[in-house]
């Protein structure tokens, strides 16, 4: 089985554009240089290459000549932006309990990454997320945005009185002025050149009550929908070409190399995975095409045909017929009159 690449939600770019915009930036060229398409943004649970969304972050701030970028995109964020689980984790009875409903879900919303909770004695607890299989590259913004996104969701738990005890980043200490933004932004002491990225909270906050009532019947529902995520997470990597194909049918270029880019990996590796499959890119593009054709004529009756030509990827309508009549043995006004008059 060949490796695949990690993936994030794309709702943990939450508020970039905006952010990206308000320094004079165009984000849409950010996202471009680093291989993530603008589109994919537009669905929260779409997802990422993690190491694009890593890259993203850095280019963005130097971009953005803006030391405190991750922590900036972390202010427009909080529980929702992890979805489902955060939802479900303010429905728990404890802090502890919904952090142990975060441990067992968190993989939905990025791949391959855990974090801990060390209670470290009676006052006092560590949290720290970990990403596995990661080298020891310091990544400046990954961690402020990580900390600062914990530090909100957090306030959402506990309520927005709460106070953290301290706060350990990796980085380099900034100058004067960018550290007392982190101070004024945590409110408490934080610490540069840290052996880890950590936050640190007091121990009886495990026991605390989460700000938000709990539903029995929304509990019920939401363990539902998060098993089904976990079912699906555990699609066939031909399913996670298939989905990548399907976001760049509309943008015309669905060649085997964008879609081998926005996966992270080589088109050589993504050709090796649909061999391995008994099948090809080419029969995978021609099948998501076909089966993506069936959901848009039945969900817009009305929709021009050229316009769904070109939502197919098809650079002409022509083309797009004779590919419909080849699949379905009549022509795509045939195909209306049969099936809607």
């Amino acid at each position: 089985m060949v490796e695949m690449a990690s993936y994030i939600r794309a709702a943990s770019l939450g508020g970039f554009e905006d952010l990206v915009r308000s320094f004079g930036i165009n984000p849409m060229d950010v996202m471009r240089e680093v291989g993530i398409l603008p589109a994919l943004l537009r669905d929260p649970d779409s997802f990422i290459n993690y190491e694009h969304y890593l890259d993203l972050l850095e280019v963005a701030a130097k971009h953005c000549d803006a030391p405190c970028f991750g922590l900036n995109l972390a202010a427009k964020q909080n529980i929702q932006t992890i979805g489902l689980i955060g939802v479900y984790m303010s429905r728990q009875d404890t802090v502890l309990q919904a952090l142990n409903v975060a441990q067992k879900y968190v993989y939905l919303h990025a791949d391959g990454i855990m974090f801990q909770v060390t209670q470290l004695d009676d006052q006092l607890c560590e949290l720290n997320f970990i990403r596995l299989n990661e080298n020891d590259t310091i990544l400046p913004q990954k961690a402020q945005l990580s900390i600062g996104l914990i530090f909100n969701i957090f306030k959402d738990l506990i309520g927005p009185t709460w106070q953290a005890k301290q706060i350990k980043l990796k980085q380099k200490q900034p100058d004067v002025t960018t550290t007392q933004i982190f101070r004024n932004t945590f409110n408490c002491q934080v610490e540069f050149e840290a052996d880890r990225d950590a936050l640190y909270f007091p121990a009886k906050l495990l026991k605390a009550r989460p700000y938000h009532f709990q539903e029995e019947l929304v509990d019920r529902l939401i363990v539902q929908q998060l098993e089904t995520q976990r079912l699906k997470k555990q699609d066939t990597e031909v399913q996670l070409i298939e989905s990548t194909i399907k976001m760049l049918l509309a943008t015309g270029d669905c060649s085997i190399e964008n879609t081998a880019l926005c996966m992270g990996i080589h088109p050589k590796k993504l050709q090796r995975i649909l061999k391995d499959q008994g099948t090809s890119y080419r029969n995978v593009l021609e099948a998501v095409r076909k089966a993506e054709t069936l959901r848009i004529m039945n969900h817009h009756q009305d929709i021009h045909l050229t316009d769904l030509a070109l939502q197919l990827g098809y650079a002409e309508l022509s083309i797009f017929s004779r590919k419909f009549k080849s699949w379905f043995g009549m022509t795509p006004s045939e195909w209306r009159i049969a099936h809607f008059s």
